[in-house]
């Protein structure tokens, strides 16, 4: 892991209070959207003295960065590819040690905003002092789609929480973990990201165990555009699809209840019968009878509901 890159030191007058950490991979820096859209938002002083970031780069090569980055920077370049989790453990640790109070996620396919920061900048003054809030994220379009945040139903399922709901959710919810900003020290409690979902699920995983912790999210009135990396089961390499199935099996038999199980694998019945009548979907089909199968003999215990 290569860690020669300090970028510009921090103004030690101005404490950030957000640490960013934006994950890359095979994607330039220096042409990433989500890099430029960023230091574009934070081009006005008033906002980038409240943020520092860290570049983490999984691909193969050391990318090229944007000839000018308006606010503190770090870049490590981790050719071994630790997924997400490496990436917001490193960061979580590097929050740590500069005494950030919060963490943001960021990935190569949302477009941020100066609208959006100022939302977070905002909210973040109303939640300083209620510590069970853990989490505070945007809603994200994907085209004219909400796929992010979700609430929690019944076997697992997810449905978009409804366009009214802002501020504290009072109920189960998730976000995807791009643009979704973290209480450091409510990750530290959870242990950090866990590497079991480098990739995959790591955002179910975080959710369910900040709400079993007793935390909660809190949604922000304004609206980001994220390109979905898989769109669909035709979009999906059987590499990729191999591990999504791994780490969904992996969260449901160690993050749900029995009946969510019993609902997963009814779930997981359904969608290898709809692969056979599927063009693009019948190559996946042996590959989630094995999972089911697999599924159904792990003997490992269920956890309880809440």
């Amino acid at each position: 892991m290569d860690t020669n890159d300090p970028g510009t030191k921090p103004d030690p007058n101005a404490q950030p209070v957000v640490l960013a950490v934006l994950v890359l991979y095979q994607v330039e820096g220096s042409r990433s959207q989500t890099v430029a859209s960023f230091c574009d938002a934070m081009a006005e002083c008033d906002l980038a003295t409240r943020f520092a970031l860290l570049l983490y780069d999984n691909s193969p090569s050391r990318t090229a960065l944007p000839d000018r980055i308006p606010i503190p920077y770090r870049y490590i370049h981790d050719p071994a590819n630790g997924g997400l989790a490496a990436a917001y453990n490193a960061a979580l640790r590097l929050a740590e040690e500069g005494g950030n109070e919060w963490l943001l996620l960021l990935d190569q396919d949302t477009t941020i905003t100066r609208t959006y920061v100022r939302a977070v900048l905002t909210a973040l003054d109303d939640v300083r002092y209620n510590v069970a809030c853990a989490a505070l994220a945007p809603t994200l379009l994907d085209g004219h789609k909400v796929v992010s945040p979700m609430r929690i139903l019944w076997g697992g399922r997810i449905r978009p929480l409804h366009a009214k709901v802002k501020g504290i959710v009072p109920a189960e919810a998730m976000a995807l973990n791009s643009a979704t900003v973290l209480r450091v020290s409510a990750i530290r409690q959870l242990g950090g990201f866990d590497t079991r979902f480098w990739l995959d699920y790591l955002d179910y995983w975080l959710f369910n165990r900040l709400y079993r912790a007793g935390y909660s999210l809190y949604v922000l009135d304004v609206t980001l555009h994220h390109g979905l990396s898989v769109r669909s089961m035709g979009d999906m390499s059987i590499v990729r699809y191999k591990n999504v199935l791994s780490a969904e099996g992996e969260f449901y038999r160690t993050c749900k209840s029995r009946v969510d199980n019993v609902v997963y694998t009814l779930r997981l019945v359904l969608r290898a019968g709809r692969m056979l009548v599927t063009p693009k979907g019948a190559r996946f089909f042996l590959l989630t009878l094995s999972h089911l199968l697999t599924h159904l003999g792990d003997s490992r215990p269920f956890i309880r509901r809440l």
